[in-house]
């Protein structure tokens, strides 16, 4: 058996950060595209774009620079800042899991 969870950062009694979120952030720094990270994880351009402006809406700096689309094509990059948020909540979840893990194998 294997303890599974997840957690998520709530800021000002909003969901900020959470697995989804980090996955979609993740897909835009891999892609440099809202619309292709989107299609990477089956959602709406709409939904995940929102979810972004969410995250933004509630940052302490920006997550994105969102380059507006034209003949070259727009794009997306994920800030350092952003990319500090994705870091932070991997090393959370990892020792989320592990003292999850810790405490069950007590239990049994």
């Amino acid at each position: 058996m294997k303890v599974k969870s997840k957690i998520w950062i709530e800021k000002e009694g909003k969901p900020f950060i959470g697995y989804g979120r980090i996955k979609l952030l993740k897909e835009v720094d891999n892609t440099a595209s809202i619309s292709a990270a989107a299609k990477a994880m089956k959602m709406s351009y709409k939904k995940a774009w929102n979810l972004l402006n969410d995250i933004e809406a509630l940052a302490e700096q920006p997550v994105l620079v969102k380059n507006i689309g034209g003949k070259n094509g727009g794009g997306s990059q994920v800030t350092a800042y952003g990319k500090s948020l994705i870091l932070q909540f991997e090393i959370l979840n990892e020792n989320c899991i592990g003292f999850l893990e810790q405490e069950y194998k007590k239990l049994t």
